[in-house]
């Protein structure tokens, strides 16, 4: 990823905005390994449902400041600028701030992988812009790559995000992804907590209505769209399920496997069959295992055991959300007696296999169980024996 020493080894003026570019490339070299499937162990009991009570738990990485953070602000001020005038609603500047994040940490770069380049990696060749210059050359340059992320009737060949149906009710990173097509989907739900910061530092409202299909041609009937909190304190259906406690003897294992969802860290083989697993049976998931957590080195992701699943949004304010991060919760849970899955964290509450029912989360001292992220309400924390 891209940090603050980046931007000594770049350009570090441009005109009179004191905008910030780096020159030094950055290649991450993904290996997926084989993975290797465990045999069931041990013997489950079968769950039963359970309505949870709505909670008030992992934070991310520290934040940038000084000069990177000063790039930030200023591109997520641009970007907003751009949805303002569109008449797009906050969430559309949100997903592309999370995009950004992803593909240039928000920085308006003159590289990137074959010919990508700008703020969102966006390749001429694919039909992006004419040249890389369109794309990158200040003052216009930026304005027209977030125009042409956004799309519409005036936007490149490629299909931004107006062009496509249905975009308000998606999953943030889904969203992202279906414009961004990376090769690398999970990655885009991740930075939404970073964004709303950057977001909530520029004074950019994120709850914005607006057009959602603005400057696009023959856009499907919709209204205007925001992000209200969705009160479901009768669980709408939804719920928890729980059990006995599994037994069960795993032996501990080192981190020989390269990590399937890309991070590029090694996990166990059992974390990797998890994966696999998951993959299988719960379809498209937004998910990363390895991390280095230097905030908190105890955590079991930096020792391979650990999985994040990411659900696209705060569950409290998406019944969708909530229901998906249930029943990629609740999996998990089901099947912990043949795969090896220790503890589980979710919607404000936490399953081990010792005690084999949930309670309360309390932030384990390190995370504010108030946070979307570290109480755990915009992903399922999985942890592997």
């Amino acid at each position: 990823m891209f940090d603050e020493r980046d931007l000594g080894r770049g350009v570090l003026s441009v005109a009179s905005r004191g905008v910030f570019f780096k020159a030094a490339a950055a290649l991450a070299v993904v290996g997926v390994a084989s993975l290797l499937m465990l045999a069931p162990f041990g013997g489950t009991s079968q769950p039963q449902a359970a309505c949870l009570p709505l909670g008030p738990g992992q934070a991310d990485n520290p934040n940038p400041s000084g000069a990177l953070r000063a790039t930030q602000l200023y591109f997520a001020k641009l970007i907003d600028q751009v949805a303002i005038e569109r008449g797009l609603p906050g969430r559309a500047t949100l997903i592309a701030l999370m995009t950004a994040l992803v593909e240039s940490d928000l920085q308006n770069l003159t590289y990137g992988d074959a010919d990508s380049v700008g703020l969102f990696q966006q390749r001429p060749t694919a039909g992006w812009a004419e040249t890389a210059d369109q794309i990158t050359k200040e003052p216009d340059g930026p304005v027209y790559a977030t125009k042409a992320f956004f799309g519409g009737a005036d936007g490149p060949s490629p299909p931004g995000l107006v062009d496509i149906d249905g975009w308000p009710s998606m999953a943030l990173g889904d969203a992202a992804q279906a414009v961004q097509v990376s090769a690398f989907p999970e990655r885009y739900a991740l930075r939404e907590q970073e964004a709303r910061r950057i977001a909530a530092e520029a004074g950019i409202d994120l709850n914005r209505p607006g057009n959602p299909y603005a400057g696009r041609a023959n856009p499907p009937s919709t209204g205007t769209v925001t992000e209200g909190v969705d009160q479901d304190d009768d669980c709408g259906g939804q719920g928890l399920i729980s059990g006995q406690p599994v037994n069960g003897v795993w032996p501990e294992q080192q981190q020989t496997v390269t990590d399937p969802t890309g991070t590029g860290g090694l996990v166990t083989p059992r974390t990797a069959a998890w994966v696999a697993e998951a993959r299988k049976n719960l379809g498209t998931l937004s998910m990363t295992c390895w991390d280095a957590h230097l905030w908190n080195p105890t955590s079991d992701h930096p020792r391979g055991k650990a999985c994040d699943v990411m659900v696209g949004t705060d569950a409290r304010r998406s019944s969708a959300a909530r229901a998906r991060g249930d029943q990629i919760a609740n999996w998990a849970i089901k099947t912990a007696g043949q795969t090896g899955v220790h503890y589980v964290i979710w919607y404000g509450k936490i399953w081990s296999a010792r005690r084999g029912t949930w309670i309360p989360y309390n932030g384990g001292g390190v995370y504010n169980p108030t946070d979307a992220t570290g109480g755990h309400y915009d992903h399922v924390h999985v942890s592997l024996y």
